[in-house]
């Protein structure tokens, strides 16, 4: 009889130390699922960069004559209000390579959010591009880059592929990225519609094909679906 206890104690205790590391799997998983849900660079060798717009508060003439005559790929984080405002600019700039993606309704910190509240951001958004763009946004953008891992299952709940953030900025005559290095191929590219866009474009622009990249589609590289990413990169020319 207590060789039978000694054994069941044995094996009862055999189960408990495997216990933590099988509890511990699930949240590895979802740790690693979630490191690759969240994008700041695209691993890449082809000599490509991605520039990415937000917001949608200054959109002049010369910005758009610019877009269109280089033919750049732009990735735009458009906010529900400028869908509105500047909707007839926006769609002068529609061509192969460029979309709109999602940027939240409200433009609010995602990080201060409940669930219920991040979802309602991001759905509505996704809506508002839908009804002005005929397509569904695959990337979203918290705002600020604020996020938390309410946001990744918020944004998996509208259909979002991605949580897109940066790893350059550009502004005000200064191109800066997070590591201190130049930009490198695969690097994300942070510009706003403002008042120096255009300059900061042209300076970005400027500064990719010294380094002999080229701007590309951010869905032709991070899209599920199959798109062959050479129809929509360009090279730059004076």
């Amino acid at each position: 009889m207590t060789r039978r206890r000694f054994s069941a104690v044995l094996a009862l205790s055999a189960g408990l130390l495997a216990l933590p590391s099988l509890v511990n799997v699930p949240a590895v998983y979802a740790k690693s699922a979630n490191k690759s849900f969240i994008v700041n660079r695209v691993q890449t060798k082809d000599p490509v960069v991605f520039i990415t717009i937000d917001d949608g508060s200054v959109i002049t003439d010369g910005l758009v004559k610019l877009l269109l005559s280089k033919k750049i790929p732009v990735t735009n984080f458009v906010l529900s209000e400028a869908l509105k405002t500047h909707w007839k600019a926006l769609h002068r700039i529609q061509r192969p390579g460029t979309s709109f993606e999602n940027h939240s309704e409200t433009h609010r910190l995602m990080s201060s959010l409940s669930l219920k509240e991040q979802t309602s951001e991001i759905c509505r958004a996704n809506g508002h591009v839908r009804g002005n763009y005929k397509k569904v946004p695959v990337f979203f953008r918290p705002p600020g880059g604020s996020h938390n891992s309410n946001t990744v299952i918020a944004a998996k709940k509208c259909g979002i592929k991605k949580i897109v953030l940066w790893n350059v900025e550009a502004d005000q005559g200064k191109i800066v990225k997070s590591s201190g290095n130049s930009i490198q191929r695969g690097d994300i590219i942070l510009l706003h519609y403002l008042n120096s866009l255009e300059s900061s474009l042209k300076l970005v622009l400027a500064e990719i094909k010294r380094l002999g990249l080229r701007p590309a589609s951010l869905r032709d590289y991070l899209d599920p679906a199959p798109v062959v990413a050479t129809t929509t990169t360009t090279t730059l020319s004076q």
